[in-house]
């Protein structure tokens, strides 16, 4: 109960301040003044914050630097207290366990701090803590982050996704951190996954030190991307300085990207939450990811048609990626046009269909890219933005997307932005079109299996249609036109 009313004490003397500031009354830079709060509210309002700070379709680029500074400045707990987690995971102090444990933590985030320590054997270990009490503060931060975001849906609209479901995706996002063992199973399939990776790194996971509020991994020697965003922003850094010290941005901005690519594509594994603190650069000129609590690795449907959408994406040909996009997330669809058309007509008809529906739909695909390509240029507009407002004229299809498309369309977004600063000529279809040259079509769908022609009874699949029709008819009466023109040669309509 007192964590409400302190937040919402803050929440009163933080619209003072800005009242004051309104008329004159106090001196205050408002994005400075918005990080001051999540970080005073801290918790899950610093994960807000750093989630907020990656979508520039909310916040506008000043905001979204100032937001970055949220990646440090959090009050770490004291030592007692990580001594009393360990003893309750581990039935042992930091001391006796570790051959060195530095009792100071050398970074504190909002879920949780990290120490520096040496094993017995000598290695060089990071050991990350969960807060104490942070599951209870979060799920009441989450109450208070539904209303607000409630009340901002009134006042404040913001394109492609509401302030409800933004708050919603990101409480998905962040429950899944609350474990440790999630993060230690995922680092140990990616780390995995890239033994031999000459561009990423990968710190090694020791589980035998792991807990649900524990975790034992290896150290990484090198420069956080959050800092060397600040760093830029400042004036403390420049490219100069970066690359004496082996670090070339333009080549960073691109090898995140492919990578992320070669990880959704081949491994079907891949990071999902590549937010500035999570990615650190290495003198080397390898780039190390940590963090790995949120991850995307569910079986790929159609992954042909997943790798068919992405080059054509990358082409910007809008025909062959709405088409593409149409196979991997009109099954339903498809399953109900096969089932009520005639068996004699094949699977050619129902291509057909999907054809007619995506070239209508490519139109306002292209309309919305087209018009926000100075957007992007000018991070006055992100790629999340696009790929959201794209998603939900399709909804009003009732075309489905998997749910592994959006999550890597998201990450693929976030990397995209990052991109962007880092390198302000970065284009992200010019990227994925490069991938595409580099790995064929042939050598990422050797493995994949056909997707299966699935029937549903007939009668049920032809009044589907007739339902489903009738709404088309309601929300897009071109399309109506169209789609029943097409099935008029089958007369299924009229049974």
């Amino acid at each position: 109960m007192f964590r409400l009313f302190y937040i919402f004490y803050l929440l009163s003397k933080y619209s003072l301040i800005l009242l004051l500031s309104k008329y004159g009354l106090r001196k205050t830079r408002k994005p400075k003044l918005i990080r001051q709060f999540f970080e005073e509210a801290s918790g899950t309002f610093i994960k807000f914050g750093q989630m907020l700070a990656l979508r520039v379709d909310i916040v506008s680029r000043e905001y979204s630097l100032e937001l970055l500074g949220l990646f440090d400045n959090v009050k770490p707990f004291s030592y007692k207290e990580v001594e009393e987690t360990f003893l309750d995971e581990l039935g042992a102090t930091p001391d006796k366990i570790f051959k060195v444990f530095s009792r100071e933590s050398f970074a504190s985030a909002s879920f949780g701090q990290v120490h520096g320590a040496k094993l017995r054997s000598n290695k060089t270990v990071i050991v990350k803590i969960l807060r104490p009490g942070i599951e209870i503060k979060a799920h009441i931060d989450f109450l208070i982050i539904d209303l607000l975001a409630a009340i901002a849906d009134l006042f404040v609209k913001i394109e492609a996704l509401s302030w409800k479901e933004f708050a919603a995706e990101f409480k998905e996002w962040t429950k899944k951190e609350f474990d440790y063992r999630i993060e230690a199973e995922n680092g140990e399939r990616l780390y995995r996954n890239h033994i031999n990776n000459e561009n990423i790194f990968i710190p090694k996971i020791f589980h035998e030190l792991t807990t649900k509020k524990i975790l034992v991994e290896e150290y990484v020697d090198g420069l956080q991307l959050n800092h060397i965003l600040t760093g830029l922003k400042d004036g403390r850094l420049d490219d100069q300085q970066l690359k004496k010290m082996g670090i070339d941005l333009k080549k960073v901005a691109r090898t995140l990207i492919w990578e992320l690519q070669k990880q959704f594509f081949f491994h079907e594994f891949y990071h999902a939450d590549p937010h500035p603190g999570n990615i650190i650069l290495l003198r080397n000129g390898k780039i190390a990811l940590i963090d790995f609590g949120i991850v995307g690795g569910e079986p790929l449907p159609n992954k042909k048609y997943f790798v068919k959408w992405a080059k054509a994406t990358g082409d910007f040909d809008f025909k062959k990626a709405s088409y593409w996009a149409a196979h991997f997330a009109g099954d339903e669809l498809k399953i109900m046009a096969r089932s009520a058309l005639p068996a004699t007509a094949g699977e050619k008809a129902v291509d057909g269909l999907i054809g007619l529906l995506a070239d209508h739909f490519s139109d306002i695909a292209r309309e919305i890219v087209t018009e926000n390509l100075s957007n992007l240029t000018t991070l006055k507009k992100d790629y999340i933005t696009l790929l959201m407002q794209i998603t939900k004229t399709a909804k009003q299809y009732r075309v489905k997307l998997p749910k592994e498309f959006v999550v890597f369309g998201r990450s693929l977004a976030i990397f995209g932005l990052l991109a962007k600063h880092l390198d302000p000529d970065f284009r992200l279809t010019e990227e994925m079109k490069n991938f595409f040259q580099v790995y064929s079509e042939e050598e990422i769908t050797k493995n994949d299996q056909p997707p299966l022609n699935k029937r549903i009874n007939r009668e049920v699949a032809i009044e589907a249609f007739g339902n489903w029709l009738t709404y088309i008819y309601e929300v897009d009466q071109p399309v109506y036109n169209i789609v029943k023109k097409y099935l008029s040669q089958y007369n299924i309509l009229d049974q």
